[in-house]
């Protein structure tokens, strides 16, 4: 498993060199990598939200675990970042450790979760959802406490950006939908699937943009941006493990949380710092670097506690 794992992430991680490539010889200037996000935010994001929620057939037992799920995450999410508010509220006053606590928790659970489960838990097609539900949970958290976190000014919470947020609007479609068993015509949802499944390889192409930006000697002498990548991809997985083994679910549904909570961090974390004005750097270094050493973590996290949670 953990050769084919490798391989796998590495597979992921190679749609960055393009990316790279493309700033480092100029073939596409460094002011146009905001437009490939966009069409990242804005077409491919909701496409992958409702291209995740037409692999699962409704059920009553399934719409109680995506439920449950949304609870789980929520936990995850609010504990993990109040409990490096406390152990850390002496340096509370230097942004660095307080960009630390955010990205301890949220991770890039839409553009890298979704290949992970398509991949480990091919049996189960509708585990997608629970990428959607960690997602929607996760940018619920960001908009608040991760706000909050990193301004220290309840002015930049904004729950009012979450009606803006394109997953949040897919959802309104994609929710009701499932509830109901209706499916967008064959040509409609092939191209819906085609434009969700562009989402990795287009997340990492404007990685590599990104990357190509950075000072790299800058970027790996940033030993707060790796304990921030070490703590998200190593404790945070094992934390989220031993919660799901307290509830009353399928084996499936504690795997799939887990495998999304071996992702790296997630963009956002450094969206909020651009719209706050503070720690931009260090969210960027975080986000960098944490993809860089996914490629490391989440093949030997899910050779050593995958079978023992699938068994």
């Amino acid at each position: 498993m953990f050769v084919s794992t490798l391989i796998r992430v590495l597979t992921m991680l190679a749609y960055a060199i393009p990316g790279f490539l493309f700033i480092k010889t100029k073939a596409v200037k460094q002011d146009a990598i905001p437009a490939f996000a966009k069409l990242l935010l804005y077409v491919c994001s909701p496409c992958l939200s409702l291209y995740s929620f037409s692999r699962a057939e409704y059920s009553t037992e399934l719409h109680g675990m995506i439920w449950l799920c949304f609870a789980a995450t929520m936990f995850l999410l609010l504990s993990v970042i109040l409990f490096f508010r406390l152990v850390l509220r002496k340096q509370y006053d230097n942004v660095a450790w307080r960009v630390f606590i955010v990205a301890t928790s949220l991770g890039n659970v839409g553009y890298f979760g979704v290949p992970l489960l398509e991949y480990f838990l091919s049996d189960y097609p509708f585990a997608t959802v629970f990428s959607q539900i960690f997602s929607l949970s996760m940018n619920i958290v960001a908009w608040t406490v991760g706000m909050f976190v990193i301004s220290r000014d309840k002015r930049f919470i904004r729950p009012k950006k979450l009606f803006t947020v394109p997953l949040v609007l897919s959802m309104v479609i994609a929710y009701p939908m499932f509830l109901l068993g209706w499916h967008f015509p064959p040509a409609v949802e092939e191209a819906i699937q085609l434009l969700g499944r562009m989402s990795t390889p287009l997340c990492m192409i404007v990685l590599g943009m990104r990357l190509a930006t950075v000072k790299f000697t800058s970027l790996i002498t940033d030993w707060r941006a790796f304990l921030a990548a070490g703590t998200k991809m190593i404790l945070f997985p094992l934390f989220a493990w031993a919660v799901m083994l307290l509830l009353p679910v399928d084996p499936y549904v504690k795997a799939s949380i887990f495998l999304l909570a071996c992702c790296p961090c997630a963009s956002i974390i450094q969206s909020l710092s651009e719209l706050i004005g503070q720690g931009q750097k260090q969210a960027a270094n975080t986000v960098l670097i944490a993809t860089m050493l996914c490629v490391i973590t989440i093949p030997v996290m899910s050779e050593l506690f995958l079978p023992l949670i699938l068994q």
